[in-house]
């Protein structure tokens, strides 16, 4: 009976020894910051428990952060400081991050400190890409706005794409914004070319963002438009299959289907080289000499069209 009154009390002094942590604040706000500087965030932590408090790691949420503690031991009622740098680089706009810190406390084994910022660049852009999709003989716009972040105007001098010969930019000023007016023509694009990404250099009389990239992402519409856009085969291998493709011109031009070509070698095109018209009909055919199998094929049509000399149909079998 003794013994066993003697482990009770032996458990209860050992329950009432344990470390306990706490923060005297859990959050803290940066406010607007500039990207160039890097900011920094002290949390007290304090063991008010009666057993030393062991914190044995500490997660930011991300590379961007970057954490140093005071002790990692801390004694029954002292206090250490754990602080938080934050580098804003590649960031802008509103930024919220974590921290966690895991300890040996039995009842908060876990505790997520968090900061939070807006971050502010001298030049701000309401998009870093535009994307046209237009036709051959169309053009767009596109208007991309450089709005102050610092209360200062934004001026724009200068916006280059080399080698882009179908885009042409102007700016002007909307109170201290500038905004950037990006025009493709869709006629000036190379023959041969039908979709590409090109880099914008727009240049700022800012001293601390004297310049920003633009990505202009552009792909110009079919001219031929086949129908449907791919074609299914399915049936018995040992007989012809056959489908109906038509291809239409998008701005009703006459053109020709002057040629074919094919990943299997067998598939024939039936209606080539017929008189010129804004649309041609074709039939495809899987010939009874293919064995059976499964089968995702590419067919190319050329065309003497100026704007589609080449369109591609995918081609699907399944021979049983």
């Amino acid at each position: 009976m003794i013994r066993r009154l003697l482990f009770a009390c032996a458990a209860v002094t050992l329950m009432a020894q344990a470390p306990a942590i706490h923060f005297d604040s859990f959050n803290h706000d940066f406010g607007r910051i500039t990207p160039d500087r890097k900011v920094s965030a002290k949390y007290r932590v304090t063991n008010t428990g009666n057993a030393v408090l062991s914190i044995s790691q500490v997660r930011p949420s991300c590379g961007c952060t970057a954490t140093v503690l005071g002790k990692w031991s801390i004694n029954p009622g002292e206090s250490t400081e754990l602080e938080a740098t934050f580098d804003p680089r590649g960031y802008r706009g509103q930024v919220r991050k974590s921290i966690e810190v895991l300890c040996n406390d039995p009842k908060t084994p876990a505790v997520t400190l968090t900061f939070e910022t807006e971050v502010v660049q001298e030049v701000m852009p309401s998009q870093d890409a535009v994307y046209f999709n237009t036709a051959r003989t169309a053009s767009a716009h596109a208007t991309v706005r450089y709005a102050s972040g610092n209360g200062d105007p934004v001026k724009i001098t200068e916006a280059r794409a080399p080698g882009a010969p179908f885009l042409a930019f102007t700016w002007r000023q909307d109170g201290k914004d500038a905004l950037l007016d990006v025009a493709f023509t869709g006629r000036s694009v190379p023959k041969g070319q039908f979709r590409g990404v090109e880099t914008v250099t727009v240049r700022f009389t800012s001293a601390h963002v004297p310049q920003l990239p633009l990505d202009v992402q552009w792909e110009l519409k079919p001219s031929v438009v086949a129908s449907p856009a791919g074609l299914v085969f399915e049936g018995n291998a040992g007989t012809d299959l056959r489908d109906k493709l038509v291809l239409k011109q998008a701005e009703g031009r006459a053109f020709r289907v002057t040629g074919m070509s094919c990943s299997l070698s067998q598939v024939r095109v039936e209606g080539l080289l017929q008189k010129a018209a804004p649309q041609q009909e074709l039939t495809i055919v899987v010939p009874a000499s293919m064995k059976a199998g499964r089968y995702s094929e590419t067919l190319a049509l050329s065309t003497d069209d100026p704007d589609q000399p080449e369109l591609t149909i995918r081609i699907s079998a399944i021979l049983k």
